[in-house]
């Protein structure tokens, strides 16, 4: 538990810092490293303690959260339009995640208390859904073999943000009975999360507009280079 959070405290710390600093630079290449470790060994910890107490929707969370870092962090070290041997084996892992999420959702709707380990179906499906949109994206990656540059950074950065967006979430709630109760009980205790949304949005936006502009680029300078051989 100590282990866990140690390092889920080092993570959010290395995820702000990775989100305001340039990107692309020393500083943010290091910050994103350190949570990316901090953030696999909180997420195998914290799963291994849900697997001990047992609570399944912990385990889940754990492995979810596992999945985003690693393929957010694998994504970027890749070249453009290529993958690896790891990409092959991404999809297994998100459908995996789906098919648990889907099971115990359903053992807890069918459950007389309508809940499964004290929650009900609804986290389990969240996660359900969460995976199925990490899934269609570790398939597509395979079909397409690879993405491009712009494709590539929007990966990158929505696993990122989730992640950073899971592990203040569980910092600011689980973490908050150990916080002074002035702070605990404000309200800008709940402010991280939706600002943590907003600066992904942002940074997906941000990515797709650059990525319109150079192919808006690109297809101007190929014609002017057709215009300029036909004469």
């Amino acid at each position: 538990m100590l282990l866990h959070i140690i390092t889920g405290s080092i993570a959010v710390i290395a995820g702000l810092l990775a989100l305001i600093l340039k990107k692309g630079q020393k500083y943010h290449r290091l910050s994103g490293k350190v949570f990316v470790i901090s953030m696999a060994i909180m997420a195998l910890s914290g799963a291994y303690i849900a697997y001990l107490k047992p609570m399944m929707i912990t385990l889940i969370a754990g492995f979810y959260t596992l999945h985003l870092v690693l393929t957010a962090y694998m994504v970027v070290k890749t070249p453009v339009k290529t993958h690896t041997q790891f990409d092959n084996y991404t999809p297994l892992s998100s459908c995996s995640l789906f098919c648990l999420s889907v099971y115990f959702g359903l053992q807890a709707l069918n459950h007389a208390s309508e809940t499964f380990q004290g929650f009900s179906h609804e986290p389990y499906f969240f996660f359900a859904l969460l995976s199925a949109i990490a899934l269609i994206g570790d398939i597509r990656l395979l079909i397409c073999k690879g993405l491009t540059h712009g494709h590539r950074l929007a990966r990158h950065i929505w696993r990122m943000c989730f992640a950073l967006y899971l592990a203040i979430g569980s910092f600011f709630g689980q973490g908050a009975k150990v916080l002074p109760e002035t702070l605990s009980q404000s309200v800008l205790i709940e402010a991280p999360e939706p600002l943590i949304l907003l600066a992904m949005i942002f940074w997906l936006l941000k990515t797709a507009m650059k990525s319109r502009k150079l192919a808006s680029t690109i297809t101007t300078s190929k014609s002017n280079t057709c215009k300029s051989t036909s004469s």
